[in-house]
């Protein structure tokens, strides 16, 4: 394991291109977090101070900060995607093969790295909840709704096991982002079309009461594991908080943990049986 990430650290990081990506990446989502404290924007001439309604509370803010951070992630699969195609557009991984790297050992690099940089970034947003909590929350009881943070790491690895799969699908960037970008897109889409479908002009007032089979769709359910963050509009009206205490969607966690399965297999199946 030490020999395949000494390999593709070489090559991520010894890249002027990648390493700029992977820092912006990061630098990305730390100001993402300690922006949100001073974020204060102004509606009808009222000033929307989030952390007095709570946004910055235990466990709310689990739930927030990992929401708002796991928009970087279409970032992090560009980089994954740029990685990935290169091996291909520049002859490394025919080269690296002739040297002896077998065909799994080249999978299983692109993939600890993968895991690496999701580890990392998970961390990263573990240490901006805790230190807004500590400063902001009313109670610094950071293990309530920590639960958020394992959603998170899920999201992410599951969301780079898809584009690396597009990526050794397609061997080309542009296309494997360009197909990341329609698939988005196409399964919003095909929400929408099954919602109507199904209630037409009478939605369900809840929305708790009801399931779209699209949702378990790849990217869809991948959104869906750390959902909208919850709001009590009648608590706020009363003066109390606007961001209520909430979990990670356990069903599609699960989903998530099976497409990472999935797509990690594919992804090796194409690479066995592909020629150089």
């Amino acid at each position: 394991m030490k020999r395949l990430f000494n390999i593709e650290w070489n090559k991520m990081f010894y890249n002027k291109g990648t390493r700029i990506f992977i820092i912006l990446y990061f630098v990305m989502i730390i100001l993402m977090g300690i922006t949100l404290p001073n974020f204060k924007p102004t509606m009808n001439g009222v000033e929307i101070d989030f952390i007095k309604l709570g946004a910055l509370d235990f466990p709310a803010i689990w739930h927030n900060i990992t929401w708002l951070i796991g928009f970087g992630k279409f970032f992090l699969a560009i980089i994954i995607i740029n990685n990935i195609t290169n091996e291909y557009s520049f002859g490394t991984f025919k080269q690296n093969t002739i040297d002896g790297l077998t065909k799994s050992e080249f999978f299983g690099s692109k993939i600890l790295m993968n895991l690496i940089i999701t580890l990392f970034s998970t961390l990263i947003v573990a240490i901006i909840v805790v230190a807004l909590g500590a400063i902001f929350s009313e109670k610094f009881e950071f293990m309530k709704g920590i639960e958020f943070i394992g959603g998170y790491f899920v999201e992410i690895f599951a969301y780079t096991v898809f584009a690396a799969f597009l990526s050794f699908l397609l061997k080309k960037s542009a296309f494997a982002i360009l197909s990341l970008i329609v698939l988005n897109i196409g399964e919003s889409i095909f929400k929408v079309i099954e919602f109507l479908v199904r209630f037409g002009k009478n939605p369900p007032k809840d929305e708790n009461s009801f399931t779209l089979f699209t949702n378990y769709l790849p990217l869809n359910s991948n959104s869906k594991i750390i959902d909208y963050p919850s709001l009590d509009l009648q608590q706020a009206f009363l003066g109390g908080k606007l961001f209520s205490p909430d979990h990670i969607k356990w069903e599609y966690l699960a989903m998530n943990v099976f497409y990472i399965i999935l797509f990690l297999g594919l992804s090796l199946f194409i690479i066995k049986k592909r020629d150089l």
